[in-house]
């Protein structure tokens, strides 16, 4: 039997730290490679072929590697087209296109990205009609993310207003992120490119589990984070 990861995955690892090297976990001392490897772990225990666990690997270079956030935000766009030739020439276009695939796909606006609320209704919409490959990379990499912000919740205090300090972290606050991961747990459920596919609902399922866990963490129920203002569903209709 031939080992499944040959040296097109150490070289994706390579690429992967130097992109984001002295890179770090939002709010954290994390190196943001830790990230990275935990997508690819992710992604591999839920059945991820050689080029999933590259694109799982790469999947945040053309949005947030350091090499794209250059100083001068003229030049992102470029950056980001300059990363997408280097992933497709080494390793492939299926590789390219699933770093695509996780990528959000708003174009840079003088450099900068596309407001949040819109970024992620984007984003959101989008799952409803992407292939198996893409579904698990991208799962792979929100899981991780759940996973995270679950540990740091449940380690930033004993009760639900005490661990609300921890969402200061992000733009969105607290509301904004719980309604993010409950509204990407949901459209999982409904894609249609994991049918037949038991590993990757399987993947689905955990997501679920981990969201579930955060909001009672939180001390909100699933309907409530569904109707918080952030990103409405009724949005998400009118973006698709």
């Amino acid at each position: 039997m031939t080992f499944p990861l040959t040296k097109r995955f150490t070289d994706a690892l390579q690429l992967a730290h130097k992109w984001h090297v002295g890179q770090y976990r939002k709010g954290t001392l994390t190196p943001y490679l830790s990230h990275l490897l935990g997508v690819a772990s992710v992604a591999l225990e839920f059945g991820a072929t050689e080029n999933e666990a590259i694109a799982a690997l790469l999947h945040d270079a053309l949005e947030d590697g350091p090499e794209n956030l250059t100083v001068n935000v003229k030049k992102r766009a470029k950056t980001r087209e300059k990363l997408d030739t280097q992933i497709q020439d080494k390793f492939g276009d299926g590789v390219a296109a699933l770093v695509r695939g996780a990528t959000e796909e708003n174009p840079l606006i003088d450099g900068e990205k596309a407001p949040w609320d819109k970024r992620k209704l984007t984003y959101l919409a989008k799952l409803d009609h992407e292939e198996a490959s893409s579904l698990l990379v991208s799962a792979s990499d929100k899981l991780h993310n759940a996973r995270t912000i679950l540990t740091d919740v449940l380690t930033e205090g004993t009760t639900p207003e005490a661990r609300e300090a921890f969402f200061n972290r992000f733009s969105q606050g607290r509301e904004g992120t719980l309604q993010y991961y409950r509204l990407l747990a949901d459209a999982y459920k409904r894609a249609e490119g994991a049918a037949g596919r038991p590993r990757l609902q399987a993947l689905f399922a955990e997501l679920e589990r981990t969201v579930s866990a955060l909001e009672t963490a939180c001390g909100v129920t699933a309907e409530e984070v569904r109707g918080y203002a952030s990103l409405r569903p009724a949005s998400i209709e009118d973006a698709q």
